[in-house]
């Protein structure tokens, strides 16, 4: 929401706004616009995209002084993850358990490659590859940070390039990261496909409720020099 209030109005407020907090959201401020510039060029899907998307998310952060941990292990802007991470799944805050992603520093860019081919020559519809792409970034975790941002990003961009209005996770307790826990939890294969139907459905007919009353008010115009 914060990411969104700043794509509107250039600005954030709340309290007790930390200064991570603020990079994080310009972050992803100007990753959503690379997004939204990928979708009007009609770009493929690629993994120089996901990676450009990936460091604009977290690159205000990193040219900060954060990730000293993963910088003294050799991560370099730009590339996939060069050390091993986990996997935290937390529920309300608390920490449930510790897996280990299904790509490992090793074979990282190759199974992101392979995950990209996959996904462009799938012939399943837009909304079962979206789910099963931003799925697949959380399990293999290919980035250094920000995998369930990019995740969403990558949902609203294969969303859009075939019509779909932006959408964002806006219920304050139905957020992206509670969705995937709960579906990982209960075994709900569904759950974030069909929050994505279900809001989608919302706003492209609070769309078209707006737009119909633009008309029914629009009494016409006169031209005047």
């Amino acid at each position: 929401m914060q990411t969104t209030e700043l794509f509107k109005s250039d600005s954030i407020s709340g309290n007790n706004i930390r200064n991570s907090d603020i990079l994080e959201q310009k972050g992803m401020y100007r990753a959503l616009k690379r997004m939204l510039l990928a979708v009007k060029n009609k770009e493929e899907l690629s993994t120089k995209l996901i990676l450009e998307l990936n460091w604009l998310s977290i690159g205000g952060l990193w040219n900060e002084d954060y990730y000293s941990n993963a910088k003294e292990k050799g991560q370099l802007q730009n590339q996939f993850k060069v050390s091993q991470n986990v996997i935290s799944i937390k529920q309300n805050g608390v920490e449930k358990e510790k897996i280990m992603p299904l790509s490992s520093p090793d074979d990282v860019q190759k199974n992101m490659e392979a995950l990209i081919e996959n996904v462009n020559k799938s012939e399943a519809s837009v909304l079962d590859k979206t789910v099963f792409l931003a799925q697949e970034i959380r399990i293999h975790q290919p980035f250094v940070d920000g995998n369930k941002r990019t995740g969403r990003l990558l949902i609203n961009f294969l969303l859009m390039k075939e019509g779909f209005p932006l959408f964002s996770y806006d219920t304050e307790n139905l957020n992206y990261n509670s969705l995937l826990v709960e579906q990982y939890y209960e075994s709900k294969p569904d759950l974030v496909k069909n929050y994505i139907v279900e809001t989608l459905s919302k706003k492209m007919s609070n769309d078209i409720e707006a737009v119909s009353k633009i008309k029914k008010d629009f009494k016409g115009f006169r031209l005047m020099l």
